[in-house]
């Protein structure tokens, strides 16, 4: 493990992995249970996003290794997001090549942009996904055979899982999965609405909550991300007071729900322009 942080991103996925397993052998039915799985799932998200970032580990075995543990664990390859996010979204933000720019959605109503994001980004990606693994296959011939290898596991994973119960996938993993791929979509919306993407410092929102941020692996500081996006996770808090008299105070919230409610629900901070 190259640092010494990522033991907390390991201790999370282990619960994580502990809560699929226990449920879906009907050792723990409780629906906390559930519940618990819908919020940690959150959590590999998230390390898959680090890790493509910066490397989790030293070697390429331990890190092709990790990079399938979270393809079971989030439903979805972990080199799968590297086209979309890495070179699109962090190369073109806001414009026209990314598949999450804020501007896919239009209504008057800012509750309906929230409820629309998902599905407008998941048609752009679809309408315009890059033959990705055809490219790495002449260029990146490692990334395409970990590629290649991660949709095999994952193939064969959730074929497992349902012949020998397919209610339980539905239920304990299928739900889970859904859940996080939404909020991995939408969450941009958030962090990126009503910011200038041509500013050195005001193009994104942060959520700053210590509670959130330690749970969810400092994803809340999400302007020095943009900034450093090769730095660890780790780093990002100091890099961010580092930094915080040059963003602007409107951008940076305490509380993910609260900013959610006062952004989207009530409509504070929209006008409705179409963007």
């Amino acid at each position: 493990m190259r640092y010494a942080a990522d033991r907390r991103t390991i201790g999370l996925l282990a619960i994580l992995t502990a809560l699929f397993a226990l449920q879906y052998l009907r050792v723990v039915t409780h629906p906390a249970a559930l519940a618990a799985t819908y919020v940690f799932v959150l959590v590999p998200l998230v390390a898959k996003h680090n890790h493509n970032h910066c490397r989790t580990f030293s070697t390429h075995r331990w890190n092709e290794a990790f990079a399938l543990w979270l393809t079971v664990l989030t439903g979805m390859t972990t080199s799968g997001v590297i086209t979309a996010h890495n070179r699109l979204h962090h190369g073109d933000n806001q414009q026209a090549g990314d598949f999450v720019r804020c501007s896919l959605v239009r209504f008057r109503r800012n509750w309906m942009n929230l409820t629309a994001f998902f599905f407008a980004s998941a048609f752009e990606m679809w309408r315009r996904r890059p033959a990705d693994l055809a490219d790495w296959r002449a260029t990146r011939p490692r990334l395409y055979r970990q590629a290649i290898l991660e949709r095999a596991v994952l193939a064969l994973f959730v074929a497992a899982l349902a012949l020998l119960d397919w209610r339980m996938l539905l239920t304990v993993f299928a739900g889970p999965w859904l859940f996080g791929q939404w909020f991995l979509v939408t969450i941009n919306l958030v962090q990126h609405q009503g910011c200038d993407p041509a500013s050195s410092h005001n193009h994104s929102r942060n959520i700053t909550g210590r509670a959130i941020n330690w749970f969810l692996l400092n994803n809340g500081y999400h302007t020095v991300h943009h900034d450093f996006p090769g730095v660890h996770w780790s780093r990002l808090p100091d890099l961010h007071r580092a930094r915080a008299a040059e963003v602007d105070p409107a951008l940076n919230e305490r509380s993910l729900v609260w900013c959610v409610a006062r952004r989207f629900i009530a409509g504070e901070g929209w006008s409705g322009r179409r963007a």
